[in-house]
Order: C-alpha cells, then structure tokens, then sequence
C-alpha cells in the first residue's frame, strides 16, 4: 500500500510539472488563461483535482484537450487557451464530478461559458460510499470477484428508465470490495457481474451472477447511498450457480483493424460488452454465466476515416435451461448525412443581444419509426457546415434545436434527382437512409424574426371539464402552407391547461386543441401528427373548420391567447 501511494504522488507530482512552473498559488489572471480554485464543502482547498476546459466549438476528433491538476493549495491555471467559450469541469477521487456555469441560472447557452480571462472557484460535494464483503456458502472470503454497480433510481427515489453500470471492481484478498464517489441514489450491486471492462478470464466466469444480498436479479435488494453517506456492511452471499451460455459469431463486412463487439442486454438489467480480439479472425463471441430468461444482442464495429463502422439488427434470444449456440449476427455498414446551416439574411432584426452564431445550433436527427426518438449531433463549425456519422439505415426526420427564441426553420432541403438537382423539401416526407449510404447537400435555413405564443385551453361552457390531458396544434391558416410540417406546431398542455409554443414563424395561423391520445402517454415524446402527410391534411381541416385564428408578426410575444375547447 505504501509504495503505491509513493508511485500515485509521483504520477501527481510529474503531472504538476508539466503544467510549468508558473503553477503557485495564489495564481495571477492571464488573458489565456482561466484560473481559480477547487474547494470542498467545508472550504478546504483540494489538491490534485484534475481540472478540464472544454471549447465549444471545437468538437473534432482532433480536438486538443485543456486540463491541469491543482496544486496543494487547490489552485489552478488552464494556459495556452485560443480565444473562445469554454465548459469548465472538476473531478477528483471520491468527489462527485461537477461542471459549473459562468452564471447560476443560465438564461441563454452561452451564459454558462467561461472565456479566457476568467477566474472561477469550483466546490466538489462529496459522493457516497457502498462497501462490503462477498463470501461462500461457508463464510470465507472470496478473492478477485468482479462486482458491478447499477444505479436504478436516482436521490428522488424517480425509477431510472433503464439501469446502467456506474462502478466496476473487484475484490481483495479479505473478500472486501469497496465503491466510492457515488451520485447520491439507489444501487443495485452484483458479485459475478461482468460488466464492461475488458478483463481476462476468471474462475467464475461460467457461474450466474449474484445480487446483494444473496439472489437473482429480480430479488435483489436495492442499496441508498446520499451524498457523502457511507453504507458499509453491504455483504453478499455468493451463490456459486451455474448459468448458461450465448455463443455465436459476427458476420458482414469485416476491418481487422477495428475490433468488432457484441453487446447482451438483458431487459431491465445492465449492458454487457465482449469485445473479439483482432486476431482471432473467426469473429466468435460467447457469453457465460447467464441466467434463464430474454436477452437482447447487438453487434457493431467502429469506423474510422471515410468508413462509419456497422452495426447489427438487434436479436432475442431466450435461455431456457441450456445453452445457445449458433448465433449469427450480420453487420450492416452505417451511413452519414452532411449538409450546411445558413442564417437568412432577408429575416427580420428581433435585436437579438447575444452574438449570432451558427456554430451554436445542434442539428437533431429523430428516427421516424412510430416514436420521436432522437438524438444531437455535435455542434457545427463556425461556418456552419455539419456531419451526421455513424446512421443506421432508415427513414429520419432532420431538425435542429435553435439557441435563440428569436430563430425559426424556415426551410430543410437536399438536392434532387439529376441532372436538374433542384432542391426538394426534407421535412415534408423525410429523409431514407440506405445501409452504407453517404447523403450530402442538405441546406438547413434559419430565420431570424420568430414569434412566441402562450395562452390557456379554456372550456367552451363553465359546466363542462377539460380532459386529464390535452395536445394544442398550431396549424397554418394559408392554404398554400397547408402542406409545410415546418409551419405545424404541436405541444402538451399543463393540468392548468396553460401551453407555450416557439419559434414560430410569422404567418395567419389556426389553433386547435385535441385529447391526447393514449399512444401519447409514454415516457418518450409522441410522434408529431404533421410528419405524415394525412395527419396534416386532417389536421387543416379540424383546424380550419374550429376557426380560432391568430396572426402572428415578426418577433411578437403573445402571453395571454384564450383557447376554447369544445369536445367532440
């Protein structure tokens, strides 16, 4: 133990050195420079947190990382940074990682960027402790078993919707493990679990994992931990049961050079990841030690240059008392979209404060499969010009969250047929995306001159309630709109039946309210009805025959809209 603490603080004390000599405290400002401090609860300096800056434009992958370690008083200084706005965040062993803002509540994005020049005093909270001790059947110790930490509900006791390993560790030669650092919330924690650390092979590989306290998955009991809380004792009786085994191999377009994976995930349970070494060419994966029931497989493989890598349709496959065996999973090559954002310049001037820029729009790419799953892309360059990589194939909707509510879409293109090329509007049907796929051309405008609108659904009679839960669509009102989904807004009214919509653009509109429907009460957000050509139609005409109009201008708030719902 001793000699590993002299090894740590070498490691620490050669990494201070690299950070030059001008590391003292207390730290003079330097205008490329961000300084300050990192401090606990208490207001007791912490010394060797590793401190990291992260510009916001520069999201590539041959970005240049900017951290440093603080030195015994907890001061700090990020030197050598460009001109520009950076993320700040602070970590440091046993302390809950933490980002910070330049401003308590941020009003808009950019008022939670540092810049160089600034000075900022970071306090990391303590996070919670899980220890405890894993034994046989007969009371000894068991040495080097892997455990694993799932965090299912978070400090406000809310269910996760899926658990995931926060922690992976190991038992010492007294059969102690020991978690640290732990966000504040509930634990599931698992001896014989194999995670997702790449590891080699154990004694106890083929047995089925155990949950504290001694059980399967579904009996497990759940360990709370808050902030800075330790909850020792947490000890578990390994079962020492045989499970069963997932065998099979990858096939489709293989690249020795970039090591393929396969990920089994059992619903509801944590993720487990075997990664194939490059060397055995044969591509064969096996998992071990599984219980009975379902599992979901997926294989994939990383791209790398103009290659995007592939991934694998996912796979069930039920465990019932036996081994499975000859399981193929056949890779599918992922594609990529490209395109450019523009910033109209014929828009309306809302005055906007804050500097215009391109590179703080996030293109959106939702998956059109029944559900508006989705996910952001990083951020474009200053230019504006963006790259969607690594997309499965399918049919897609592309959008873009807008930093400004001033901004509206006002157009989604992407060039047509040849020879004529000309442009064809993306957010009427969407996008295909065929397996391998490589779409260029896409042209995202936006326009400056947005209006909001905010109100209350009303019933038509004082006698007569307004449903549990209702949809308010703004729909527009020129029949030579009636076909642009970028002109169709939808959102959820409150139980008040207040509602909020943005970036609209100027434009006669219609507004109808409607009761959600019982596909609208799942956890991800419903489909929005103007994606499909015959909502939309249909919609226009509920609207139109409803005849509750509002006309909005450029950059004009309308805070006290009365919607009348009359039920049907």
């Amino acid at each position: 133990m001793r000699s590993f603490r002299f090894v740590t603080l070498l490691v620490a004390l050669s990494g201070l050195a690299l950070i030059g000599a001008a590391q003292q405290s207390p730290i003079a400002p330097k205008t490329d420079a961000i300084t300050g401090r990192v401090m606990d609860e208490n207001g007791n300096p912490l010394a060797y947190a590793r401190v990291s800056a992260d510009n916001t434009e520069d999201r590539g992958p041959n970005r240049i990382p900017h951290y440093t370690i603080t030195d015994d008083e907890g001061y700090f200084r990020l030197t050598g940074l460009p001109p520009g706005d950076y993320s700040i965040s602070a970590s440091a062993g046993g302390y809950l990682s933490t980002a910070v803002f330049a401003t308590e509540r941020p009003a808009q994005p950019n008022d939670r960027y540092f810049r160089p020049g600034a000075s900022v005093t970071i306090t990391l909270k303590k996070g919670g402790v899980i220890t405890g001790r894993v034994t046989n059947a007969e009371g000894r110790a068991m040495v080097a078993v892997s455990l694993t930490l799932e965090y299912a509900r978070d400090e406000n006791d809310r269910q996760r919707p899926t658990t995931s390993v926060q922690n992976e560790g190991w038992t010492d030669d007294r059969g102690v493990y020991r978690f640290f650092g732990l966000q504040p919330g509930s634990y599931l924690v698992c001896a014989g679990c194999r995670g997702q650390q790449r590891r080699g092979v154990t004694a106890f590989d083929s047995d089925a994992p155990t949950y504290y306290p001694s059980s399967a998955r579904e009996n497990a009991t759940e360990v709370k931990v808050g902030a800075g809380e330790e909850a020792t004792g947490i000890d578990i009786r390994y079962r020492g049961e045989r499970g069963h085994a997932i065998r099979g191999v990858i096939a489709g377009p293989a690249d020795l050079n970039r090591r393929p994976h396969v990920m089994l995930k059992s619903p509801g349970a944590q993720a487990e990841f075997t990664y194939l070494n490059v060397e055995d060419q044969s591509f064969k994966f096996n998992f071990e030690g599984l219980p009975d029931g379902e599992y979901e497989l997926t294989a994939g493989r990383g791209g790398s240059g103009e290659d995007d890598g592939a991934t694998s349709p996912p796979r069930r496959v039920a465990i019932k008392g036996a081994d499975v065996n000859g399981i193929e999973m056949r890779l599918i090559p992922f594609g990529s979209l490209s395109g450019q954002l523009i910033l109209a310049t014929d828009s309306a001037d809302c005055r906007i404060q804050q500097r215009k820029r391109l590179s703080d729009i996030s293109p959106i790419l939702y998956r059109d499969d029944g559900t508006q799953r989705g996910f952001m892309i990083d951020r474009p360059n200053q230019q504006g010009a963006f790259a969607i990589r690594a997309v499965e194939a399918g049919h897609y909707r592309l959008a873009a969250w807008l930093p400004h509510t001033e901004w509206f879409l006002r157009s989604i293109t992407q060039p047509g047929p040849a020879p004529a090329n000309k442009p064809v509007d993306v957010s009427r049907e969407g996008l295909t995306l065929q397996p391998g796929e490589r779409k260029t051309g896409f042209i995202v405008t936006v326009a400056e001159g947005a209006a909001l609108l905010s109100g209350k659904v009303t019933s038509s009679t004082e006698s007569a309630s307004l449903p549990a839960r209702l949809r308010v669509y703004l729909v527009p009102a020129e029949s030579a709109s009636a076909g642009d989904a970028l002109r169709y807004v939808e959102t959820e009214a409150e139980s008040n039946g207040r509602f909020t919509m943005r970036h609209l653009a100027p434009g006669r509109y219609y507004l109808l309210a409607r009761p959600a429907s019982d596909a609208d009460s799942s956890e991800a957000p419903p489909r929005p009805a103007a994606w499909n050509a015959e909502n939309r139609a249909k919609l226009w005409r509920e609207a139109r025959a409803a005849k509750f109009e509002v006309e909005l201008q450029a950059c004009q708030r309308v805070m006290d809209y009365v919607l009348r719902y009359e039920s049907r």
